[in-house]
């Protein structure tokens, strides 16, 4: 995701699709799988475009609170 980012605001096409709406869910959350993303600048970069978008809603915080700020 990180090269396919390199230079293109969404994973598809040059504007949101369903394959961003998609992949948001599993992206975001990675950190609670102790995936980090500090050195996934595109990625972190596509995450907040996805989070700006209109009718965005985000995710409840986890009771546990793994999940870390990007």
């Amino acid at each position: 995701m990180e090269s396919q980012l390199s230079g293109n605001d969404w994973i598809a096409l040059d504007h949101p699709t369903i394959a961003d709406v998609a992949l948001y869910s599993y992206i975001a959350n990675a950190p609670e799988g102790n995936v980090d993303l500090a050195a996934y600048d595109n990625v972190r970069a596509w995450l907040k475009r996805v989070e700006a978008l209109p009718g965005f809603v985000a995710f409840e915080q986890s009771v546990a609170g793994l999940r870390k700020a990007i």
